[in-house]
Formats: C-alpha cells, sequence, structure tokens
C-alpha cells in the first residue's frame, strides 16, 4: 500500500511542476501589455457610442507597438473606416486625431484575415512607442463616418504590445 501511495503522490508531483512550468513558459511569452476588445451589438457603430480604454504606464521608458484592431463584416460600406481617436494624459492634456483604417481596396477586396462575411484587421498605430509620463492614460475610440450608425462593425479594441 506504501508504494500505491507514493506513486499517486509522484504523479500529482509531476502533474503540479507541468501545470507550473506551462505558466511560466506562457507568462515568459506573452509579449501584450494590454488588450481590450469591445463587441458593437447589431454589428453597428452608433457615432454616439464612444469606446474607452485605460489603463497605467508604470515605466516610461518601455516601448511599445501600439495596434488597433477592427472586426468588420462584409456589409460595411465603404473602403475606409474614419475614427476619433483622443488620448488624455495623466496630467490632464488631451490630443485628437482623425485615424483612417483601410478596410478594402479600391475594388472591392476586403484587407485583413479571414472567409465568409467577417474580416480582421491590426492596424499598427504607432511603433516603438513610450508614454512620456507614468500614470493612468485614457484612449476614447468614436467612429467618424457620415453615417450616424455604422453598419458591417462588429468588434473594435486596442492592443499594446511590449517592443
Amino acid at each position: 500500500m506504501g508504494t500505491m501511495l507514493q506513486k499517486h503522490e509522484l504523479k500529482k508531483l509531476i502533474f503540479f511542476y507541468f501545470i507550473l512550468l506551462a505558466i511560466v513558459a506562457i507568462s515568459c511569452n506573452s509579449k501584450t501589455f494590454y488588450q481590450k476588445n469591445d463587441h458593437l451589438p447589431n454589428e453597428i457603430w452608433n457615432v454616439d457610442h464612444v469606446l474607452v480604454y485605460e489603463f497605467d504606464i508604470l515605466d516610461s521608458l518601455q516601448f511599445y507597438n501600439f495596434y488597433i484592431d477592427v472586426r468588420n463584416t462584409t456589409d460595411f460600406p465603404y473602403q475606409n473606416l474614419y475614427l476619433f481617436f483622443t488620448t488624455q494624459f495623466p496630467d490632464g492634456e488631451i490630443a485628437t486625431d482623425t485615424l483612417n483604417c483601410i478596410l478594402s481596396d479600391p475594388y472591392g477586396r476586403w484587407t485583413g484575415k479571414g472567409s465568409g462575411r467577417i474580416r480582421e484587421n491590426r492596424f499598427i498605430l504607432k511603433s516603438k512607442v513610450r508614454f512620456p509620463i507614468t500614470g493612468t492614460y485614457i484612449f476614447t475610440a468614436q467612429q467618424a463616418t457620415r453615417d450616424d450608425d455604422l453598419i458591417g462593425i462588429a468588434n473594435f479594441g486596442i492592443t499594446l504590445q511590449y517592443e
């Protein structure tokens, strides 16, 4: 009976070490600092629906790659998705940019990955960017097309990865 118990304990110990090793391997390989994707109900982005992304920067010397993530459907009526993208810095300063995300070529062929009616695009907003001061940054995104209810946008988000 002693050997049976020892074998069971050994199996539990090996399993524990395997799980610990897997967790360490996953966390060491993760380059993602922040990621948030918002689902847009019924694949419609209303002009008044402002999406908010908030995170804390603790190291002003760290470099990041900053991405915009868009999942659109083939119902999207335009070639480009225009956005108002606002940054609120920890000191209260605010900067707004107008972004242009190209979702199809001039011939109507969709960019990004996917088949069927869904396409996924990742646009680099800035590479090797540093946040100048530590603290909480708040980003907002608002669609800036001529439609109050923009159809064909299923999800929108941002991703920051360590450089």
